[in-house]
């Protein structure tokens, strides 16, 4: 299943490493979110910044939801909605293009979509950027019902 790795520290005194890692997965700046597929050379990335990120593995609708808001063709202009999807994808619909990313049938950028999502920063805050989930903050591994929160939130 795919995971969605979403940006949530800066890029401040960031070891080089962590630096260079983010921006192998195509993130680098806040509220950036990108789309991972689950292999051994991604996990390993994920757990060296996963201080700095939320990831986990959101639902179809969720993702549909953040594609509609949020996805942008790789080059030049447009909404990506049901029709463009149609016009310049494999697929017929959002949905349909939601489901193949998170069964890692197809990538952002192999559909001509950019491959980073710029989200919103969550309405109505999130749970703090210095504790993990687990100490009550928002930092790390989510389940699934978590990350949709914190998606939704960023739409």
């Amino acid at each position: 299943m795919m995971q969605a790795v979403v940006q949530l520290r800066g890029e401040v005194n960031l070891s080089e490493d962590v630096t260079d890692t983010l921006s192998m997965l195509n993130l680098g700046r806040v509220n950036h979110c990108a789309l991972l597929p689950e292999t051994d050379a991604y996990r390993g990335m994920i757990t060296k910044v996963h201080d700095h990120v939320a990831y986990g593995e959101p639902s179809a609708e969720t993702l549909s939801t953040v594609l509609r808001r949020r996805a942008e063709p790789e080059s030049g202009e447009g909404d990506v909605d049901d029709e463009w999807v149609a016009e310049h994808t494999d697929y017929g619909d959002v949905e349909a293009l939601a489901e193949a990313l998170l069964a890692e049938e197809t990538t952002l950028r192999e559909q001509g979509l950019d491959p980073v999502l710029r989200l919103h920063p969550p309405r109505g805050g999130h749970d703090g950027v210095k504790q993990p989930v687990a100490a009550g903050g928002q930092i790390g591994k989510h389940t699934t019902a978590e990350i949709d929160d914190l998606l939704t939130a960023m739409r």
